[in-house]
């Protein structure tokens, strides 16, 4: 349920029907989370802000970027928000067709939603039909086109699973509908490349980073395939809102929860979300 919401920095509702975030998809956005209306990990939203914001050919993207996100972050320290925000930037109004405007005037729209029940049991999960299609120069970026994202969420829902798995077209893991993908086998934890395909969470740079390292983990970003992910002794998936969830099956396939190590992996992780 969506509490608070603004457009450009002013309390709003709606945006004009000619947006070009509305009708091309000309944008990106960033998932928050919030505590007391500070940001969490706000140099890395930023960070990936801008690259999507470059790779769309937004002029200024840095500037504008860090300029959005401060605004974005005093709107919600008035309101003290803590919770999930999402922070949408489109090009703004435009013509119609597919070229944009020159100059044109981005326009962001900021909301901030009601938290939602903690999910702490291990997740059920399926593997989606629906495959992430490659295209290396916008791999990582958290762009408005989420297509794929949504056919597969909606195969979960109809299979009454918490999420599903998502491959390329080549049958290679790359992410879950819902976040990143990491397997653990001992101290190795392996996570799919995003070299071609999907979206490169804030908390997966953590865990790769810093978190894993830092508890004995030696972590490789390759190739991922299904026979992997059966064969790893747990498997777990990363995103803003939840930190970690466990996974406990995928199909028929079960694993045997970890609380011990799970738990310590969380814990490390929201140690260093600031």
């Amino acid at each position: 349920m969506i509490r608070h919401s603004w457009v450009d920095g002013e309390k709003a509702t709606a945006i004009p029907v000619d947006d070009r975030g509305l009708n091309y998809a000309d944008g990106a956005f960033e998932t928050l989370l919030c505590r007391d209306g500070s940001i969490t990990c706000r140099s890395l939203h930023e960070e990936r802000l801008t690259r999507a914001l470059s790779e769309l050919r937004f002029d200024s993207s840095q500037s504008y970027a860090r300029r959005v996100l401060k605004e974005a972050e005093q709107c919600l320290l008035q309101v003290r928000h803590s919770g999930p925000a999402r922070l949408t930037v489109t090009r703004g109004s435009g013509p119609r067709g597919y070229a944009p405007a020159r100059p044109s005037s981005p326009r962001y729209i900021l909301t901030a939603a009601a938290p939602g029940e903690a999910e702490s049991r291990p997740w059920r999960c399926g593997i989606a039909a629906v495959h992430w299609q490659d295209q290396p120069q916008l791999a990582g970026l958290k762009l408005l086109a989420r297509t794929e994202q949504v056919l597969a969420a909606h195969e979960a829902a109809l299979a009454g699973w918490d999420d599903v798995l998502m491959l390329d077209n080549q049958g290679s893991v790359i992410s879950s509908s819902r976040g990143n993908v990491f397997l653990l086998a001992g101290q190795d934890a392996l996570t799919p490349s995003l070299a071609r395909s999907g979206i490169a969470g804030t908390r997966r740079q953590l865990l790769i980073e810093s978190v894993l390292p830092d508890l004995g983990y030696q972590v490789r970003e390759c190739t991922v395939a299904l026979e992997d992910v059966r064969g790893a002794d747990a498997v777990m998936i990363s995103n803003t809102l939840v930190g970690i969830a466990a996974v406990g099956s995928i199909n028929e396939h079960t694993y045997s929860a970890n609380n011990t190590v799970f738990n310590a992996i969380r814990d490390a992780l929201w140690q260093q979300i600031t």
